[in-house]
Order: C-alpha cells, then structure tokens, then sequence
C-alpha cells in the first residue's frame, strides 16, 4: 500500500512540474497564433502634390508603428477611393515589426486615365489577419 501511495504521489509531483509551465503559456502573442490580434497605429498619409492629372504618379508616404511589446506581422494595404466611389488597390505588403517598430511605407500612385475628376482619398490601413487594427486617410484631387 505504501508503494501505491508513493507512486500515486509521484506521478502528481511530475503531472504539476510538467503542466504549471503550460498553462503559463497560455495567451501569448506572437507572430504564429495564440489568439492575439495585435496593436499598430499609423499615420496619417502624406501625397507629393494635392492635385494631379490622370495619368500621372503621385507618392504616397506614412509611417506605422507596431504598438505592441512582441513582434507583429501585419498586412499595411494603401488604396484610393475615387469621387464617384471607386476603390483602387495601390498596395499590399505583409510586413514583420519588431515590438514598438516603426516603418515608413513610400508606394507610387499612378492614377489611372478613366479615374473620376474629384476629390478623392488615399487611404492606408494596417490589419492583423481580417482584423482592422488602423486606418488614416489624405485628401488627393483629381484634375
């Protein structure tokens, strides 16, 4: 009986050390899982010329901060949203940060010939998987 309980104990002692440090582990972020959606911010973006004719480049510059403590890898999706609500994709780049690291992001805007004369906006948005975590936008007319 002894031997039982010896062995019933020991086999307790061994399941605690193993599991206290997997629990632990619980609902950390991190760049592969654990449930965390992120935290960035951006700036809002700048354009080189508040005006420009079709068929011309505009650039487009910001700057976004991984808000986080750990390392984030998010989606940073620039695109234009013309007078009569059409929505251009500029760009879309998966980027890794570093916890509190911030990158400038510089895309070229070719604003295409048929593109509605107006005022339209340039937007840049960060998420994390499907989950929007910021979005700042700039005027741009179109002549």
């Amino acid at each position: 009986m002894r031997k039982f309980l010896i062995k019933c104990t020991f086999v307790l002692v061994v399941f605690a050390l193993v599991a206290v440090p997997l629990f632990g582990q619980r609902g950390r972020g991190g760049s592969g899982g654990g449930g965390s959606t992120g935290c960035a911010t951006v700036v809002a973006p700048t354009v080189s010329a508040a005006t420009a004719p079709t068929g011309t480049s505009v650039g487009v510059f910001s700057r976004v901060t991984n808000c986080a403590s750990g390392k984030g890898r998010y989606t940073v999706v620039v695109s234009a949203v013309s007078s009569c609500g059409e929505e251009t994709v500029i760009a879309s780049n998966l980027i890794s940060f570093g916890g509190g690291e911030t990158k400038l992001i510089s895309v070229p805007y070719l604003v295409a010939p048929d593109t509605c004369r107006g005022v339209s906006s340039v937007f840049v948005n960060v998420y994390a998987g499907s989950t929007l975590l910021a979005s700042q936008s700039t005027s741009l007319t179109i002549e």
